[in-house]
């Protein structure tokens, strides 16, 4: 499997270096539109909600719903990024509403919210991760999921140049470590298996930031950050809310008959 470079703020064992480098990775355009959209798909307020955040990395969606009054667990597989976001939780007064652990299994059981911000194109079986997270998930529990889409106008430029102009046939988007494309259709299916339904949709980067860029084969990098006003005002309405590179869905755990 392929692993994230040296560089990247997975790989440094320096906790405070680490957590600069995954800040600084999300204060740009696409991560600041990608994160509000995600958060606006979670309760405002999450005071006495039990909450596990799958794949947190240094902790940026854990903490933001521990100041929304939650107790979190955040997991991940990086020891440096848990050491990370330990140290953030700290920094940001809420080490006693956040435990962070090493691991890529679920932690315990009967959690109000799972979230996992582009975690399901990582796992190797995905209808096993979504039935752990349905057997998580309290009755009526909501699951937060996004992911790269492939009904999406990006997949369809960067895909075909990077597949047919660049010969690079195994490409599966920005993260050398992704193993799968999913499209809306192909999301409902995976997250049905673990007893979930999709109650609401949002995109965004529905149309490329750098589309002009295209124009010159990436020979020029033209960005147009207005562009995330498209977002804004689309990414929850139907169709837009299905199209977008990066779709994030929240689903709810259907309750089990009664028999009769």
């Amino acid at each position: 499997m392929v692993g994230y470079p040296t560089d990247h703020w997975a790989s440094d064992p320096n906790p405070a270096s680490g957590l600069a480098k995954y800040l600084t990775t999300h204060e740009g355009l696409y991560n600041r539109v990608k994160n509000s959209l995600i958060l606006s798909m979670l309760p405002q307020d999450m005071k006495g909600l039990k909450v596990l955040d799958y794949g947190c990395g240094c902790g940026l969606f854990s903490i933001a719903c521990a100041k929304r009054g939650a107790m979190v667990t955040g997991i991940d597989a990086s020891g440096y990024a848990i050491a990370s976001a330990k140290l953030y939780a700290s920094r940001e007064g809420v080490p006693n509403r956040c435990n962070f652990v090493v691991s890529t299994e679920g932690q315990g059981s009967e959690y109000d919210l799972v979230l996992a911000k582009d975690v399901i194109e990582h796992m190797q079986d995905d209808l096993r991760f979504v039935r752990t997270v349905g057997d998580m998930l309290k009755p009526n529990g909501q699951f937060v999921v996004s992911t790269q889409n492939a009904w999406s106008l990006n997949y369809v430029l960067e895909g075909a140049y990077e597949r047919f102009w660049c010969g690079n046939r195994s490409w599966m988007g920005w993260d050398p470590t992704h193993i799968r494309f999913y499209s809306p259709m192909s999301l409902k299916k995976v997250v049905a298996v673990g007893g979930l339904t999709i109650e609401r949709w949002a995109s965004m980067y529905i149309v490329p930031y750098d589309i002009l860029s295209w124009l010159f084969l990436l020979r020029k990098s033209v960005t147009l950050s207005s562009l995330r006003f498209v977002d804004y005002l689309l990414g929850k309405i139907f169709p837009f809310n299905r199209v977008g590179w990066a779709i994030i869905a929240s689903c709810r755990k259907l309750p089990v008959p009664i028999l009769t």
